[in-house]
């Protein structure tokens, strides 16, 4: 399994060498990219004067979006989950503590929302240069690889959009006629006006829409996600669809979409259509916790089988031993307070059940402390495991550098959130419960009980802490947490005390950049 590897791992050296070098002439804010790009610029002809071109586009595209600004650290471990607040950060560095507790426009914490803005934006721009050119291209791709490219490019930008609309954009339940974000369907450099919430949804949506039509021929429909090395002649870019903006990656991406504009109808269509569909549920089963539990050596601790997209960050061991473990730096070192994980009262305590030790969750991505001087737990969800063959330095097993970004199971939360009634919304907190080994809260005959309590306003706790559970790790608390501010279900968001010093309700409202709107 070294092919997709060594095509990963050779990425950062292109640096965007095809769409970033077009960008040359139009986008000074690309110049740090371009430092490190051939002397010789080479003109759009003779990027894409080959089939070659619009692959090594493409993969620079994916590899920027598993960088530090975006999914390989600021949107999911890192700044996203530092917002809502999740550690103590007393002898943190000042960007962190600055983010825990919500002070955006400062000089530490405004570097970092901005870098995530302006990357991207340069990623939006990106994609639209690629699907110009692949609009243009004279039959260097066949019909299905120009359709899967564009598709692939289509869903990348709804992608980016809605989570710069999620992360930068009003609480939508306060009012979808907002001003948010721009929407930059063009290949031209300038300033787009800010679109209402429901205007950008609508774009969103209809990116996605048209993404869904081309990635019909998308070869994970009929062979699945093919995470191992192409036979023969096959092409790699066709392969490994997991580490790419797969058909079922768009298709929970439209979900995820719909949820944040509050259509409750279209957001429960599209999380059904992946929930209820037979292939789908057998191509993305349910993390096997043989395989999990039972496993010291390579346990798949990020629950790869159920990732409809993730990016692959070569560097990902480092995160754990630079961030996570208890031997990282202490300004840096990212812990949660010491009870806060296996109380009865905390992450993993029930109201009802006491601590759930039985958790999957528990079992395999929390660490107790060892050492001088340690305690509490380290989060490991990102530490490293062993490799198949330990002779041969490019053999790895393909979640081990994975970092999900758009999951299965955040269908079932979908679900939870919009049921019809409170047993509803009870029965698929419930079944997503039991995804993660916990207990059949209807067969112990505890559902009217848990459902009286749904209608009683204890469902942002209930709910709320199995989201929490989940993403930890991944950033996406903080859009649950956003979404939730203003949901009658759920009355104002006020997170569990975790020793943050943040006290009361977090802020969930970062502006714009403002250098990044001139």
């Amino acid at each position: 399994m070294t092919n997709i590897y060594k095509t990963i791992k050779s990425m950062r050296s292109l640096c965007l060498l095809c769409v970033l070098c077009l960008l040359s002439a139009l986008c000074a804010s690309c110049d740090d990219y371009l430092d490190v790009a051939p002397s010789d610029k080479q003109t759009a002809a003779q990027v894409f004067a080959s089939k070659a071109g619009f692959y090594t586009a493409s993969n620079g595209i994916y590899d920027a979006l598993s960088g530090d600004a975006l999914y390989g650290k600021q949107m999911t471990w890192e700044a996203l989950d530092l917002m809502v607040p999740s550690y103590v950060t007393s002898n943190s560095t000042q960007y962190m503590k600055s983010l825990a507790n919500n002070s955006y426009t400062d000089s530490y914490a405004a570097p970092v929302l901005s870098s995530i803005w302006g990357t991207a934006y340069e990623l939006i721009l990106n994609c639209n240069l690629l699907i110009d050119q692949i609009d243009q291209q004279q039959g260097l791709l066949t019909t299905q690889e120009a359709n899967v490219l564009k598709g692939e490019m289509l869903g990348v930008r709804a992608f980016l959009h809605l989570d710069m609309l999620r992360l930068f954009g009003p609480v939508p339940g306060k009012g979808l006629d907002q001003l948010a974000i721009p929407y930059n369907e063009s290949t031209d450099v300038f300033v787009h006006d800010l679109l209402s919430i429901k205007d950008a949804g609508k774009k969103i949506i209809a990116d996605l829409d048209a993404a869904e039509e081309l990635l019909k021929s998308d070869p994970i429909i009929e062979n699945g996600p093919m995470m191992s090395e192409p036979t023969g002649n096959e092409s790699v870019q066709l392969r490994y669809r997991q580490y790419r903006m797969n058909y079922y990656a768009v298709i929970a991406t439209k979900a995820r979409a719909y949820y944040w504009v509050c259509d409750t109808v279209n957001a429960k269509k599209q999380a059904l259509r992946l929930i209820e569909d037979p292939k789908v549920q057998q191509m993305f089963p349910p993390v096997d916790p043989n395989k999990l539990l039972a496993n010291s050596s390579n346990p798949d601790r990020v629950f790869s089988s159920e990732v409809f997209m993730g990016v692959y960050d070569k560097d990902r061991d480092q995160v754990y031993n630079d961030y996570f473990a208890f031997t990282a730096p202490s300004t840096q070192r990212l812990l949660p307070l010491s009870t806060y994980i296996n109380s009865s009262q905390g992450l993993f305590g029930h109201l009802m059940l006491g601590l759930e030790s039985y958790d999957y969750r528990y079992q395999s991505q929390w660490e107790l402390a060892s050492g001088v001087g340690a305690a509490g737990y380290s989060f490991i969800k990102y530490k490293k495991i062993d490799q198949p063959d330990p002779n041969d330095e490019n053999s790895e097993y393909y979640y081990a550098k994975m970092i999900p970004i758009i999951t299965m199971q955040e269908m079932y939360y979908i679900m939870m959130e919009y049921g019809d009634t409170d047993m509803d919304k009870f029965t698929w907190y419930n079944k997503a419960r039991i995804r993660r080994g916990c207990p059949d809260l209807e067969a112990m005959g505890m559902a009217p009980t848990l459902a009286m309590y749904w209608g009683y306003g204890y469902a942002g706790y209930f709910a709320g802490q199995e989201v929490r559970r989940e993403t930890w790790g991944t950033g996406q608390y903080f859009y649950y947490a956003k979404h939730n501010q203003s949901m009658d279900d759920y009355g104002s968001f006020s997170p569990m005390d975790n020793g943050s010093g943040k006290s009361g309700n977090i802020n969930v409202q970062p502006p714009l950049p403002a250098d990044e709107m001139k």
